[in-house]
């Protein structure tokens, strides 16, 4: 028996491999990707070796069928499976780690609506994304006849994970954090378990919302980073008069902090207080492209080197083993530590050394104040098929090169226009149908200068940005 498949080309992301269930993501798609991934990763170490792969699954409704499905087709290729349960992801990325494991995968939509689904993959103790993902789908077309028996075991890993990202809270004489009320919103996503969990052993007073794991996500969607989404963490801010509230994505690798005022923090702004923790004041700190010039500027500062890089958790993990970065941070919230921890993007861990600070008298707000004052827009999402929104860019980068100087564009992901009062950015989602802009001016007049170049420059694209 041949083993084919082709899969919905709009699924296999830069990224990540993420669609919507039975519209054009199936079992059977997981099915062969665990086939053709285990081949994959057999040829890679040793084609009489049997890969060790770890898997694990976030809460959503077909993330369960997903996994079976996938795990059969793991055991065809021959892999030896570790099943660790429904986790976050950032516990499949500790287990990758912890039981040296030659590939892994996650399967969830992570901060997608409930009807998406997707899988988040690591190959040799790298991302497995971008030429990786379409060789496998170039693998999957031509197809295979090999066929192997793998074996299968289930374990049980929070207790490890949960010492490991306490670290820099365990033992510390500071007690500042006692005097902190938190309020934390997991959205009903996959780290209300793990949460619960820990919670008791954080100082603090301290308060959950939506804990209780559900795929339907009764109470918000599960993207943290839009404001409209925290209504009630907002709420429970300021009816218990806490200090902050933290929150989670749906497979728990973004974080969003809220402030006492009910304004969110953005990515950027966060990455530059957590820079604060780092010891080693030479060492090299990643943003994405979406970041502010004051956050750079922040981070700059301190005495570190900041470099700006693509969107995407794949391409900043990838860039930071290049430039042994320690610390890495995108707009989105996912943050990455690798001084004193494994250099992937987990919020929980992120949350801990977060509230480091807050213990060592580091304050948010008064890092906050003390920013320089600059004038910006959010991360703006507008909808745009699959289809065209790339070639809406390249059209645009086409008219930029020859309006600027080509010193002025930054093309690692979409465009970047740099100029001495400002910049904006057009670029499109790899995970969403959607064309994301953002701009920053010194003063106001700076920005809303750029905003109308920008609203002319997707207006001849046909595409409206309403600000």
């Amino acid at each position: 028996m041949i083993f084919k498949h082709k899969f919905h080309p709009t699924i296999l992301r830069e990224y990540d491999i993420r669609g919507i269930i039975n519209e054009n993501l199936s079992e059977l798609d997981a099915f062969m990707l665990g086939y053709f991934f285990g081949l994959t990763i057999k040829k890679k170490i040793h084609p009489f070796k049997s890969p060790k792969i770890i898997v694990s699954r976030d809460g959503r409704i077909s993330s369960e069928k997903l996994l079976k499905n996938l795990v059969n087709g793991l055991l065809k290729s021959g892999s030896d499976i570790i099943d660790i349960g429904l986790n976050p992801t950032p516990i499949l990325y500790f287990a990758n780690e912890y039981f040296h494991a030659d590939g892994s995968i996650q399967v969830t939509g992570s901060h997608n609506p409930k009807n998406y689904n997707g899988f988040k993959m690591i190959a040799l103790n790298n991302s497995f994304y971008g030429k990786d993902i379409t060789k496998l789908g170039k693998f999957s077309q031509s197809g295979s006849n090999e066929k192997y028996n793998g074996t299968y075991q289930e374990k049980n890993i929070e207790d490890t994970y949960s010492k490991k990202i306490l670290e820099p809270i365990t033992n510390v004489k500071s007690q500042n954090l006692l005097k902190k009320k938190i309020i934390w919103d997991c959205g009903n996503g996959a780290t209300g378990k793990v949460l619960k969990n820990i919670i008791n052993k954080i100082p603090g007073d301290h308060h959950i919302l939506f804990d209780e794991i559900d795929g339907n996500f009764p109470n918000h969607p599960p993207d943290p980073t839009k404001k409209e989404n925290l209504f009630e963490l907002r709420n429970y801010i300021e009816k218990l008069d806490a200090d902050l509230g933290i929150a989670f994505d749906g497979d728990g690798d973004r974080i969003a902090v809220m402030r006492k005022n009910g304004e969110l923090i953005p990515g950027d702004l966060l990455t530059a207080f957590l820079s604060l923790s780092i010891k080693d004041k030479t060492q090299n700190i990643i943003l994405d492209v979406k970041s502010s010039i004051v956050a750079k500027q922040a981070i700059e500062s301190m005495g570190f080197k900041v470099e700006i890089w693509k969107t995407g958790h794949s391409n900043i993990k990838s860039r930071m083993k290049k430039i042994n970065s320690v610390l890495a941070g995108e707009m989105s919230g996912h943050v990455f530590f690798s001084d004193n921890y494994y250099g992937y993007d987990d919020a929980i861990y992120s949350s801990i050394r977060f509230l480091q600070l807050i213990n060592e008298e580091k304050e948010i707000e008064v890092f906050l104040n003390n920013l320089d004052k600059c004038y910006f827009t959010p991360e703006i999402k507008i909808s745009c098929s699959e289809d065209i929104k790339f070639k809406i860019i390249e059209k645009i980068i086409s008219k930029l090169k020859r309006k600027y100087n080509l010193t002025q564009l930054l093309l690692i992901d979409g465009v970047r226009v740099n100029f001495d009062f400002g910049w904006y950015l057009i670029r499109a989602s790899n995970t969403e149908n959607a064309l994301v802009i953002r701009v920053e001016g010194k003063t106001n007049k700076h920005l809303s200068s750029l905003i109308t170049e920008v609203k002319i420059l997707l207006k001849e694209q046909n595409v409206f940005l309403n600000l």
